[in-house]
């Protein structure tokens, strides 16, 4: 008897439910003053609504009749919940297609939207503000059609791109005209429908976005305001269907572009250049839908990638091979370049920082790593080129060409540590790892297979990822150019070293047993055999200095001064027998004459000479 109770008591809440729909449904019917729905008026409200010709009245009907869907969305009443979801569709596309009848009238009276430079005559003050009233109203409204989120996500489905949300419908109206417009002048046979000159399209919707942008702000924007919804920008909305147009027209004409290497770059050109514009001039977020995506469909983002080496490569043996490569642009301001930078080695950084800005707004890792990975293909690149350079001037490491591929990779080293700081490439490396990981893992699972010990094994693997993260992703490349630079260093200070020998034989072959001691000397001046020695080491500090950057000089004249030390040392302190006279006319050469040399680069000389 109690489940017959209980079962009676479902009944009729289930009874109430219908009838309420029922009547909710009644209301919108009357205020519409439809009379061809199997609906029957039945109440004095209704009556009234009809009357007054209540719109509003129809609309929060219609919201109720939202609520009580988000009421029972867990209901188990299949039939009950299906009934009224068919219920919110069909009032949904009758208050939609009145609603936007009237509002559109209003926009084409208030001369939106903006589709040419050329004006009508502005309404009158009263009319305007009757147009201004009438679109607060109808933007009212029209807001308040929002479907259940099941329902949205349906016709999200159905209406806007993967993974897009419904554009507010108040703008969709706004947008309705310019699609249009747009279908009609970027495809068929139209003269604007050029696949060479796609900024035709990309120029027209900036067009579209700046001409608006007053009207969206100062009245769409205060209505989404005051009803709540502040979160939503209408600039942005407006924004993001002018972009799903572009978005359509580029999978559209794609399929031909990448057959065609120059009209494929062209478009990549203005499409990330239309992508720059949208974001720094319009406020357009990031984390939106952009068009970049279209870029990295397979085929697309292969032709790209490989446009993008080939320019590269390109533009490096152009780089090389100029009368300019290894002359600092500004050479003679001292406090503008004090890395000495040469031309080619300037420009393929801002090579490399052009592919950077170019891939930075790609929204897939995946993508990015395949940039980041040509990128260091340049670099190594670039770095066995240098090292060809320097072989054909190893002869001679004393040149002021050998000295400039010395400062083009002290240049790439510093640039490459500060972007290994940066977040981008923080990112990027924490990517790397995560793939790298999931490899590993995949493999051992084929190799192991069920006799794996998946605990053990995560564990592993998150030691691996503790050690990685401590790398950069320039790390490898790094490693390669310091050993280069270091290198190189060698060969210069061994070359001064190699040259000194010869300069210092006469001050080898001094007779230091029999000099005569500082009493018997008027005053002391510095050893004849010694001058050479010292004009070849002052020449040789001051040709480093002009041709070395700062960091590299300061690292080459103290190894010049250690294996001038050494040589010193060797040659003719453990290889002499030195009476007074003698050990006072070396120390008088050393601290008169080849400290003070050093003396320009440190205030205490003597510290690099104790041997």
């Amino acid at each position: 008897m109690l489940k017959k109770v209980k079962d009676l008591e479902k009944c009729m809440q289930y009874m109430k439910w219908l009838a309420l729909v029922n009547n909710l449904s009644s209301e919108i019917q009357g205020a519409l003053l439809v009379n061809t729905t199997p609906f029957q008026f039945h109440s004095a409200k209704v009556q009234q609504s009809i009357t007054a010709g209540a719109m509003p009245s129809a609309v929060n009907h219609f919201v109720t009749l939202v609520e009580i869907s988000k009421i029972l969305q867990n209901s188990k009443c299949y039939n009950l919940t299906q009934f009224i979801h068919s219920t919110i569709f069909f009032w949904f596309n009758i208050l939609k297609e009145k609603l936007s009848s009237e509002f559109e009238d209003v926009l084409t009276a208030m001369g939106l939207p903006i589709v040419s430079k050329v004006t009508s005559l502005p309404p009158s003050t009263a009319a305007k503000e009757d147009l201004q009233s009438k679109l607060d109203t109808l933007c009212t409204q029209l807001l308040k059609l929002q479907l259940p989120e099941e329902l949205e996500i349906e016709l999200n489905n159905s209406e806007s791109p993967a993974g897009h949300k419904t554009i507010i419908l108040p703008i969709q109206l706004l947008l309705k005209p310019l699609k249009k417009r747009f279908r009609f002048h970027f495809y068929g046979k139209k003269q604007t429908n050029n696949p060479e000159k796609p900024e035709f399209y990309f120029t027209q919707v900036l067009s579209w976005i700046r001409d608006h942008g007053d009207f969206l702000d100062t009245q769409i924007q205060p209505i989404l305001n005051r009803e709540q919804i502040a979160h939503i920008s209408a600039k942005i909305e407006f924004c993001r269907g002018l972009i799903q147009a572009v978005v359509a027209k580029a999978e559209h004409d794609i399929p031909e572009l990448i057959y065609d290497d120059h009209l494929l770059s062209h478009f990549i050109d203005e499409l990330l250049s239309f992508e720059a514009e949208l974001r720094f001039n319009h406020g357009y977020p990031a984390w939106q839908p952009n068009c970049i995506h279209v870029l990295t469909q397979n085929d697309c983002f292969q032709r790209w990638l490989a446009i993008e080496r080939n320019f590269a490569l390109e533009k490096i043996d152009n780089l090389l091979s100029d009368n300019g490569a290894w002359s600092c642009q500004y050479r003679d301001i001292s406090d503008v370049d004090d890395l000495k930078v040469p031309q080619c080695a300037e420009s393929f950084v801002t090579l490399l920082s052009v592919i950077t800005d170019r891939y930075k707004t790609i929204p897939y890792p995946s993508n990015q790593l395949q940039f980041l990975g040509l990128q260091l293909d340049l670099l190594d690149d670039f770095r066995v080129r240098l090292l060809q350079v320097a072989k054909q001037e190893a002869r001679n490491p004393l040149s002021t060409v050998y000295c400039a591929i010395i400062n083009s990779v002290n240049y790439v080293i510093r640039v490459l540590e500060e972007w290994s700081d940066q977040l981008f490439f923080l990112e990027l490396q924490y990517h790397h790892n995560e793939d790298e990981n999931m490899a590993a893992f995949n493999e051992a699972l084929e190799s192991t297979g069920a006799n794996i010990n998946i605990n053990l094994l995560s564990k592993g693997l998150e030691g691996e990822n503790l050690d990685a993260m401590q790398r950069t992703v320039f790390d490898d490349i790094l490693e390669l150019y310091k050993h280069m630079q270091q290198d190189m260093c060698t060969k210069v200070n061994s070359c001064i070293l190699n040259q000194l020998n010869s300069k210092a034989k006469l001050y080898l072959k001094e007779k230091w047993f029999s000099l005569p001691s500082t009493k018997d000397l008027a005053g002391q001046s510095v050893t004849c055999s010694a001058c050479e020695m010292l004009l070849f080491i002052k020449d040789n500090l001051y040709f480093l200095q002009e041709q070395l950057c700062q960091p590299l000089f300061k690292r080459s004249w103290r190894l010049m001064a250690e294996g001038v030390n050494t040589f010193l040392y060797e040659e003719v302190i453990l290889c002499n027998q030195f009476n007074a006279g003698g050990a006072a006319q070396l120390q008088f050469d050393m601290t008169r004459s080849l400290f003070p040399l050093f003396g320009a680069y440190t205030q205490r000389p003597e510290n690099y000479f104790k041997e």
